[in-house]
């Protein structure tokens, strides 16, 4: 369960909780009042019979017969039935049981049900109430679970209302919080779902018995990925169109262009052609190769990150890679004197389609060597992370790195840092290197190392 499913929970479940008390306080503190009340007199059968023959005495034959029955049971080992006038003066004088006054006659008489007070009119013009005093002036103790309760808190708290209410709550509490966190979890699945790249989450068709806020918003979710994917695929598409367009062109510029070149060098030969056109035509042919090159990267991003490319993998000798690529570094560094110092690590495999891979660490590795200075050293280096089963390979220049803003923004396409002036590119290597690497499941960050350059670094998921 999800910490708002609990947030639900506790709020509704002391919610219901505090109200359970509240009425059950309520509740208690009138039956307490009543019981203190009740037991200010007897109620028992046989208290009852004495009060209706007293009362009847009184309505037919008068106070006197009433007063010499009075008397008469006054010296009888019984209970003794009290003859209360509006005063609170008893009508033998008798001093009158404790708690029992003129208010506590009033509630008692309103809350007659079982008949154990009667209030009669005398024929001397007084009213009477008539009751029995209690036997036993402490009520039976109570136990719940073998625990004795006090008399005071039986009443004002009473048990079996208070662990019926409190499962309740706690059942409806539980409902009530599944039922609104479970769509919204659903949500939240979805939307890491649609971030991670499936377009093709949807929410709808497990919110269809809910007609609700959060079913609108299920259906807007919806909506909004279906528009994003259709805007993606057509963003997609375009490129590849674009791209595809102007190939076709530009190879056919190339084919006239070498035609012309090769007809221009005949034409020398024979009459001396102005050196004007031979040099016009080189440098068109010079541009229209870098487009044809930044059109091949485009494309490539294109197919990356729309997910076209299916990779084919397979057990892959990283060692071996690594080594050709670094002898490959070497080779283009020549001219500049840079050399790139590699240590291999031997056994390191990873599960990988190895052209691609090799195009991303080439990239990154050839972004070393073109920024790091004439006379300097590019290291490669590579460790085992047992407990995370990956290998971790850095790239590190000696260059005078980025500034710290732009870290993350060297692996978006077409951003060249502002170190990057006397060098020629596109912008596009590093995030073509980022999209493969992160295909093969594994990550790539850059740092400022002090006083060295940038570092960049590559993690990859090895297999056995």
């Amino acid at each position: 369960m999800g910490r708002l499913y609990w947030k639900f929970f506790l709020f509704f479940f002391f919610a219901q909780l505090t109200a359970v008390l509240v009425v059950s306080l309520a509740i208690g503190v009138v039956n307490d009042k009543r019981e203190r009340e009740r037991r200010l007199i007897d109620a028992a059968p046989p208290a009852k019979t004495m009060v209706f023959a007293a009362a009847s005495t009184l309505k037919i034959s008068g106070i006197a017969s009433l007063k010499s029955m009075l008397t008469i049971w006054l010296s009888e080992p019984m209970p003794q039935l009290y003859a209360v006038n509006e005063d609170g003066i008893d009508l033998l004088k008798r001093d009158l049981p404790k708690g029992i006054n003129k208010e506590s006659l009033t509630a008692l008489t309103a809350d007659n049900e079982s008949r154990a007070i009667e209030h009669v009119r005398a024929n001397d013009g007084h009213q009477y109430w008539l009751f029995v005093e209690p036997r036993n002036k402490r009520p039976p103790p109570t136990y719940f679970n073998g625990a004795k309760i006090p008399n005071n808190l039986k009443y004002l708290f009473p048990a079996m209302p208070l662990i019926v209410g409190a499962l309740v709550s706690l059942l409806f509490a539980a409902m009530l919080a599944w039922y609104f966190s479970k769509p919204i979890k659903q949500l939240r699945f979805a939307f890491e779902s649609a971030a991670s790249g499936n377009l093709d989450a949807r929410v709808g068709t497990v919110m269809q018995g809910r007609r609700d806020e959060l079913a609108d918003l299920g259906s807007a979710f919806d909506v909004m990925v279906s528009r994003v994917s259709q805007l993606i695929q057509s963003q997609t598409h375009l490129m590849h169109q674009v791209s595809h367009e102007l190939r076709s062109p530009l190879a056919r510029l190339q084919i006239a262009i070498g035609l012309i070149k090769q007809q221009s060098t005949q034409s020398d030969a024979a009459h001396q052609v102005n050196e004007k056109i031979s040099t016009s035509l080189n440098r068109i042919e010079t541009e229209s190769v870098r487009m044809d090159h930044l059109v091949g990267e485009l494309l490539t991003l294109s197919r990356l990150e729309s997910g076209v490319t299916a990779l084919q993998k397979e057990r892959v000798d990283l060692n071996e890679l690594l080594q050709e690529l670094v002898e490959d570094a070497n080779f283009e560094g020549i001219a500049n004197n840079i050399k790139v110092e590699y240590a291999p690590i031997e056994n390191i495999y990873i599960e990988a389609q190895a052209d691609l891979l090799q195009r991303a660490i080439d990239n990154i590795l050839r972004n070393a060597v073109k920024y790091t200075p004439e006379n300097t050293v590019v290291v490669l280096t590579t460790a085992i992370n047992q407990i995370n089963k990956s290998v971790v390979l850095t790239v590190k220049d000696a260059g005078n790195g980025v500034t710290e803003n732009e870290l993350e923004e060297i692996f978006k396409p077409f951003y060249r840092a502002n170190t990057s002036e006397a060098t020629r590119g596109y912008g596009l290597g590093l995030a073509i290197a980022k999209q493969i690497i992160e295909s093969h499941a594994g990550t790539v960050t850059a740092e400022n190392i002090a006083n060295t350059g940038l570092q960049v670094t590559i993690v990859l998921p090895v297999i056995e």
